[in-house]
């Protein structure tokens, strides 16, 4: 896959590294617990931890096992931060929302660390979409065609 094989020299600057061969599986499981804006990520490397919690009242949590994705790189024994969870869903969504039969959108998640914006890049077809989620509400994006 195109994406698995890319940006392979670019991997030591990132403390994780996600990558999965389907975007909408990670989509499908952060919509179950969608229920407020915000997530905590946590990464081990047993896989990723995301909660979502309402006042210390209600908490929901969703484990992806490292099995899952397809490469799994973290370089610290825990790697956390917080995304604006109704952006990132937004952005698996619109970028990675495809519905054709037979066609997938390849997702590579990368975090450098505290003050960095989580990273996506989403592969289709042969267009990467790179999409910076800030801790905040902001993104931004850049498009490039891989041949």
């Amino acid at each position: 896959m195109p994406l698995s094989t890319q940006l392979q020299g670019d991997d030591e600057q990132y403390v994780l590294v996600a990558s999965l061969d389907n975007a909408r599986n990670i989509s499908n499981i952060l919509k179950a617990i969608a229920f407020k804006d915000h997530a905590i990520f946590n990464a081990t490397p047993n896989g990723l931890r995301v909660t979502v919690e309402d006042s210390k009242c209600l908490q929901a949590n969703a484990f992806i096992q490292a099995e899952i994705f397809q490469e799994f790189t973290i370089r610290e024994d825990l790697v956390g931060f917080q995304v604006n969870l109704t952006v990132l869903l937004d952005c698996l969504n619109i970028f990675g929302g495809t519905t054709v039969p037979g066609v997938s959108t390849a997702l590579r998640m990368c975090y450098k660390g505290y003050g960095y914006p989580l990273t996506l890049f989403l592969e289709e077809g042969g267009v990467v979409t790179v999409i910076y989620i800030w801790d905040g509400r902001k993104c931004s994006l850049r498009l490039s065609q891989r041949l």
